[in-house]
């Protein structure tokens, strides 16, 4: 399910107002071929990015960092890592008991949508994000490790839970969706602890 919008569209959901401007917009890059890199780890509370300290958020985010297209450092604790990365991408390093996992984020980067993503830092094999409000299954079957993303029109509002085999284990308070912008569910645990984080995409000034 890697896109969601025509799903959510003119359905059973009721979008808040459009505004001229929603606030965590994409920001505009510094120069036409840069990218922003983030990092994902739920265990430590900062990191260095490429040359920037950054901290981590309640959902173990750090805000995204404008990189230039190839080699970019990561020091996080005593671990030093280097990552080579492209042009005109978001990305996320997971880093998980001391293993660290570059990943492509499955942002669409537009103006009148929402960025939806999500991580299974869980073990979970089987599940469902559903939205509560769309009656329907915004992603489905992420892998331990693994990510997905969709892009919905926004912006709107939606309780996600986490569903397995019809029965719920986890739930967020509902998420607003804006236009712009990028919100990340974080999937820990498993079927009897399994818990949901969910952040809002940050970006560095």
């Amino acid at each position: 399910m890697k896109r969601l919008t025509t799903l959510l569209i003119g359905t059973c959901l009721v979008s808040a107002p459009a505004f001229a401007q929603d606030g965590g917009l994409y920001p505009e890059p510094s120069s036409p071929d840069a990218s922003f890199l983030r990092v994902l780890d739920v265990e430590n509370d900062g990191a260095r990015i490429d040359g920037s300290d950054v901290d981590m958020n309640d959902a173990g985010f750090s805000p995204y960092i404008e990189v230039q297209p190839g080699t970019v450092g990561l020091d996080i604790g005593d671990d030093t890592s280097e990552f080579e990365v492209g042009a005109n991408t978001h990305y996320t390093v997971i880093a998980d008991e001391g293993e660290t996992t570059l990943t492509e984020d499955a942002v669409e980067d537009s103006p009148a949508q929402a960025d939806l993503l999500l991580y299974n830092l869980g073990d979970l094999e089987s599940f469902e994000l559903y939205a509560v409000e769309a009656e329907t299954a915004a992603m489905a079957d992420v892998a331990p490790g693994a990510h997905s993303g969709v892009a919905l029109k926004a912006p709107l509002t939606l309780t996600f839970e986490l569903r397995q085999d019809g029965e719920t284990l986890a739930s967020l308070d509902p998420v607003t969706l804006e236009r712009g912008t990028g919100s990340t569910v974080v999937v820990t645990g498993n079927a009897e602890s399994a818990e949901l984080g969910v952040a809002k995409s940050t970006y560095s000034d």
